[in-house]
Formats: structure tokens, sequence, C-alpha cells
């Protein structure tokens, strides 16, 4: 099961669907990968400081709800692994 949030300007985050189209460089997205106990920060190459910012605390904060055996796994975009974009295949 994969859970995604996307970071709004606010502050706030916006629970969505997230597949490779998802993947815009204006966008910030944590995605919980519950198979494989990642939390992916996926940061778009044209995403703000603010929204960044986000998505490192709530990834921190996801991380703290679920588990420790979790780990943070911080993305730029181009900078993907096979392990990420398998994550997204998972129903």
């Amino acid at each position: 099961m994969v859970d995604g949030l996307e970071m709004q300007e606010d502050g706030t985050t916006l629970s969505v669907t997230i597949s490779r189209d998802s993947l815009q460089s204006d966008r910030v997205l944590c995605v919980v990968d519950h198979a494989n106990k990642n939390v992916y920060l996926w940061m778009g190459k044209e995403a703000n400081v603010r929204k960044r910012f986000v998505g490192s605390m709530t990834a921190s904060k996801i991380r703290g709800e679920l588990s420790t055996a979790f780990r943070v796994r911080s993305l730029d975009q181009g900078d993907e692994t096979s392990d990420f974009f398998n994550s997204l295949t998972h129903d």
C-alpha cells in the first residue's frame, strides 16, 4: 500500500494518488511505501524552498508516527531510484 501527500504553499499537505504523471517539477511529494518501509520525499527541480521545508518536516513526522523501522529517503527529480518507481505501482 502506498500513500501520497503533496506539500502546499501554506504549509499544509493534501492527500493525493501518486503515479509517474504526478511527478511534476514544481511539486514536493511524500510517498509512504508500507510494503518496503520507506517514506520517500520527492522534490521537483523547480519546487520552492517552502514546499521543500514542509516536505522534510512532514516526512519526519510520518516516520515518527509509523515506526522507526521506516526510513526517510530524499530524492531530487532526475535522481529517482528503481525502488521508488516500483513503489508507485503497488496497490
